[in-house]
């Protein structure tokens, strides 16, 4: 039996590459065994790359990091066969680069994200994907923008403040005048607008620290970079997907006309998923928490509809599950049951994981 491993990370606790390496560890005497890690577009999107494609570099930088006095060494992916620059945004601007205390979508930015972009503009690649996903920050994207030669003005045509706190203050946007850019691909898998309360602020900000009240200055700032690009340039802000990244889809899409794109969709296509998956005879997914969002542009979903797509059994580990069962799959399998609490599984993962995949081994040996 040649078995396809394809899941996602098991978000805060073990990435795609580990999931796949346990998993690998426990069925290749018994089983041909295929990794293939995903992602969707978010934090972990350049560790699932790198694992798939051999010949991607890393290229690492000193950027700003999600605090303007914060430096951090972050990389972007280089595809030398395609000429092409992959940026994942958390490796400068994300959530995971602060500490509890310090996280504040006021005050952090995308600026360095936009250094990144700007590192790897240098190399004259023929298009740039920038990875949405695990942010920090809720600037709507103009720290990024201001990195690249952008003008983000307040009402005395002075230089906003970084970060959320400068967003009402937003008066006008002078773009660079010699500005040339390759296309741009955003890849994510957030279809929440810019603001409301389905928007950046109300949906994510609890999340990077927001209490309520700052939730709805973020928001009336959110709703004036809207009403300023409407103005200025008849751009409408709030479309699906504009809230990504703390509303760095809004700002990417009009600032650099970068194109939204599904993440898990794009990852699959530039890997060679869909024949990988036609080769095997079992395919294995996962991801942290398997509930009604995982059918959501989730990895799992992808998976799900290439396996049902060509009559391919699969099995789905997460770390807990809201389904027993579920159409299509052959076997959803928790890591949290009866033996193992949740508190053993999120502080031994690993253990927790190679356990289930021994009893997965038991019952595939007996199909």
């Amino acid at each position: 039996m040649k078995i396809l491993l394809a899941p996602d990370s098991f978000k805060g606790t073990l990435t795609a590459l580990q999931v796949c390496q346990i998993i690998r560890d426990e069925l290749q005497e018994t089983f041909t065994v295929d990794s293939h890690p995903l992602a969707d577009g978010g934090e972990g999107t350049l560790l699932a790359l790198a694992a798939c494609l051999t010949s991607a570099q890393w290229i690492k930088h000193l950027v700003c990091g999600p605090l303007p006095s914060q430096p951090v060494e972050a990389a972007y992916l280089w595809l030398p066969e395609s000429q092409v620059a992959v940026v994942e945004m958390a490796q400068a601007s994300g959530l995971t680069l602060l500490t509890p205390s310090e996280q504040n979508p006021e005050l952090t930015t995308t600026y360095g994200t936009g250094e990144l972009i700007t590192q790897a503009l240098a190399r004259h690649p023929q298009k740039v994907i920038l990875a949405l996903g695990g942010s920090a920050t809720n600037d709507a994207g103009l720290g990024m923008l201001m990195a690249l030669g952008w003008q983000c003005l307040d009402a005395n045509s002075d230089a906003i403040p970084l970060g959320g706190q400068g967003l009402s203050r937003l008066q006008q946007i002078i773009p660079p005048s010699d500005f040339k850019l390759p296309p741009v691909e955003l890849w994510s898998d957030v279809t929440n607008p810019l603001y409301g309360p389905q928007g950046a602020a109300y949906v994510y900000g609890p999340q990077k620290g927001a209490d309520s009240a700052m939730v709805e200055r973020l928001d009336l700032g959110l709703r004036n970079v809207a009403q300023i690009l409407k103005q200025e340039t008849g751009f409408e802000a709030n479309f699906p997907g504009a809230g990504a990244a703390g509303g760095l889809g809004a700002g990417a899409v009009w600032g650099l006309q970068a194109q939204l794109k599904s993440g898990f969709q794009a990852i699959a296509e530039l890997t060679g998923l869909e024949q990988k998956l036609q080769a095997c005879d079992l395919v294995i997914t996962g991801e942290g928490f398997l509930d009604v969002q995982s059918w959501q542009g989730k990895v799992v979903s992808g998976v799900w509809q290439l396996a049902q797509k060509y009559g391919k059994p699969l099995v789905i580990l997460a770390g807990q599950s809201s389904f027993e069962h579920y159409p299509g799959v052959a076997q959803i399998i928790s890591l949290v049951g009866p033996d193992i609490s949740a508190e053993q599984a999120c502080q031994s993962p690993a253990s927790a994981l190679k356990q289930r995949c021994q009893e997965l081994k038991k019952s595939l040996v007996w199909t």
